[in-house]
């Protein structure tokens, strides 16, 4: 945050905004459709917990209400489990799909932001992990529905954390 902030203060831009904050309080921060994009990069994939999983139906319905119609989410991650549960809940969900892939530095995408590698990110790549990319429509919705489908768990765990990898 501090090198993000230092950059947006430098080149004088006026639409960053940097915020440090539980997720479940995002919605006091930004009006309603006051977002084009929201950026998940590298989040812990909650595989027992549902409903602390970042793109799970309970943020969806936060991100919506933020989020212009037709707004944009975008999903960075190594965990293969996240991957497989977002893509069903887009698809549970009628939500459209704008770039998708399993493998991004194999994927021939060619993105200058894309290419930022985060902590995390480098960390698993050294591993020998894909990263996995997805980007999607976030449209208004009343009811989300989760999906009902079994996943495998990610057999590997961060540094430090019981490494099984």
């Amino acid at each position: 945050m501090w090198s993000g902030a230092r950059r947006a203060l430098s080149e004088n831009l006026t639409n960053v905004a940097f915020l440090r904050t539980h997720i479940e309080l995002i919605h006091h921060f930004f009006a309603e459709n006051e977002v084009s994009e929201i950026w998940i990069t590298f989040p812990d994939p909650q595989m027992s917990k549902l409903n602390k999983r970042l793109t799970s139906t309970r943020f969806m319905n936060t991100y919506s209400q933020i989020l212009m119609d037709k707004g944009v989410i975008h999903l960075k991650t190594d965990s293969n489990f996240l991957y497989i549960y977002t893509k069903a809940m887009i698809e549970e969900n009628g939500l459209a799909i704008l770039a998708d892939t399993d493998d991004l530095y194999r994927s021939g995408i060619n993105d200058k932001v894309l290419n930022i590698q985060t902590y995390y990110e480098q960390q698993w790549r050294e591993r020998g992990l894909t990263i996995k990319y997805i980007r999607f429509l976030c449209s208004k919705k009343e009811n989300w529905s989760e999906p009902d489908i079994e996943i495998e768990k990610d057999k590997y765990r961060s540094f430090g954390r019981d490494a099984r990898f």
